[in-house]
C-alpha cells in the first residue's frame, strides 16, 4: 500500500485524536523546558513539569515513533517537543565509558578529591543491616582516600564514635538533629586539610540543612559547602502498594504525593537563595556538593549551576543518575565547582550500602 493510500484509508477520529494528543503532550515537554526559569516559591506547578521531563520525553518519542510508523503528517509535532531535548541531555548522559581508568597523569598526582554521598541513615532498601552498611560506606570511604568527605542522613545513636568510624580523617564537623527516639541524623564532613572555620544553615522545620567548612588547600582558603535540601518525602514503595489496591488507594497517594512536591520544591527555592547568600558574603569560591533532591530539569539546578561547573558535565562519563532506586532516571546529587576550576574526574559509584550513590570528584583549583 502507498503512502497516499494509506492516508486516505485512515479513520479521521483516530487522526484527530492522535494530533490532539501529541499536541498536549508536545506543550507539557515544552513546559518542562521553561520550568527551570520559574522559581517554584513563586509558581509551585513548575516544579511539576520538571519532574515529569523524563516521561513527557518518553511520550514523545514513542509517539514521533507511532507517527512515522503510520506515515502521519502530525510526525511534525514531537519533532518540535523533542529537538530542545538535545541541549538538555548531556546533564543526564555523557558518551564514554564510565569505567575507564583517568588518563591524564595530572589527574592521577594532583587535585583536590572531594566525596559526597547521602547514606540514607545506612539504610539502603536492600534487607542488608544496618551495620554492614555502615561497615560499607566505611570501607569505601578507605579505599578511595578522598580528601574531603561530605555525608548527608549520617545517622548514629552516639556521635561520639563518628571519629572512631574514619580514623584517617583528622578533621570532622557535624551538625545533627536529636530524634525522638533518641538518635541523631544530620551532615557530616571529614577532611585530610586543615578546617579553618564552620557552620551551618539551618532550615526551619525540618532536618534538612548545609554544613559548611572553610577548606585550607595549597596556600588559599576554599569553602566547601555539604548540602541536603529539602526531600520530597515520597515513599515508592506506597505508591506501588496502592496501585495493586485499586484506583482509589492510588489515586490518594497520588494526590498526596504531589501535595509534598509542590510545598518541597518551593522550600527549595528559598534553601537555594540562602546558600547563594552565604556564599556571596563569604567571598571565598566555594565548592558545592551534596543531595540537592532536584534533577537538571529543576529551578534549583540552573540556580545553582549558574557561573559555576556542574562536574559531571565537565568530566562524567555514561548515566550521571545518583538515585538508586529509579535508575538511571535521577540525577540528584551533584558537586558544582568555580567557573575557573578545571574538574579532572567525576565518577558514581554503583554500591548498595544506601539509596543513592556516592559520587567522587577530583578537581584542580
Amino acid at each position: 500500500m502507498s503512502r497516499n493510500e494509506s492516508r486516505k484509508r485512515r479513520n479521521p477520529f483516530l487522526s484527530l485524536s492522535f494530533r490532539v494528543i501529541a499536541t498536549v503532550c508536545c506543550i507539557l515537554l515544552l513546559l518542562s523546558y521553561v520550568s527551570v526559569l520559574i522559581d517554584p516559591g513563586i509558581f509551585p506547578l513548575a516544579g511539576f513539569f520538571g519532574l515529569y521531563f523524563i516521561p513527557m520525553l518518553a511520550v514523545n518519542v514513542l509517539l514521533l515513533v507511532l507517527a512515522l510508523l503510520r506515515w502521519s503528517s502530525s510526525a511534525w509535532i514531537p519533532v518540535i517537543a523533542l529537538v530542545p531535548s538535545l541541549f538538555f541531555a548531556g546533564f543526564f548522559f555523557r558518551a564514554g565509558d564510565r569505567n575507564a581508568p583517568p588518563q591524564s597523569v595530572v589527574e592521577r598526582t594532583e587535585g583536590l578529591k572531594v566525596l559526597t554521598w547521602n547514606v540514607g541513615g545506612f539504610r539502603s532498601g536492600t534487607g542488608a543491616d544496618v551495620r554492614d552498611n555502615i561497615r560499607g560506606v566505611a570501607a569505601l570511604v578507605r579505599s578511595e582516600s578522598p580528601d574531603v568527605v561530605a555525608m548527608q542522613e549520617f545517622r548514629t545513636d552516639d556521635p561520639s564514635e563518628l571519629r572512631g568510624m574514619f580514623p584517617g580523617y583528622p578533621h570532622v564537623r557535624e551538625h545533627f538533629y536529636r530524634l525522638r527516639n533518641g538518635d541523631y541524623v544530620g551532615n557530616v564532613t571529614l577532611s585530610r586539610l586543615p578546617l579553618l572555620s564552620d557552620g551551618s544553615l539551618p532550615f526551619k522545620g525540618t532536618t534538612n540543612m548545609v554544613l559548611y567548612t572553610d577548606v585550607e588547600y595549597r596556600d588559599r582558603v576554599i569553602r566547601l559547602y555539604n548540602v541536603h535540601l529539602e526531600s520530597n518525602n515520597i515513599s515508592l514503595t506506597s505508591l506501588i502498594k496502592n496501585v495493586r489496591g485499586g484506583y482509589d488507594e492510588f489515586s490518594q497517594e497520588f494526590v498526596e504525593a504531589h501535595e509534598k512536591v509542590k510545598k518541597s520544591s518551593s522550600r527549595r527555592g528559598g534553601q537555594v537563595r540562602a546558600l547563594l547568600g552565604n556564599i556571596s558574603e563569604s567571598g571565598l569560591p566555594a565548592v558545592i556538593c551534596g543531595d540537592v533532591n532536584d534533577t537538571p530539569m529543576s529551578y534549583c539546578f540552573r540556580t545553582l549551576h549558574g557561573g559555576r561547573k556542574d562536574s559531571f558535565c565537565e568530566a562524567g562519563k555514561g548515566f550521571g543518575a545518583t538515585y538508586r532506586v529509579l535508575w538511571p532516571l535521577l540525577r540528584i546529587d551533584y558537586v558544582f565547582v568555580p567557573s575557573d576550576a578545571e574538574v579532572l574526574s567525576h565518577r558514581t559509584l554503583r554500591v548498595e550500602s544506601s539509596d543513592h550513590y556516592p559520587v567522587i570528584v577530583k578537581v584542580h583549583m
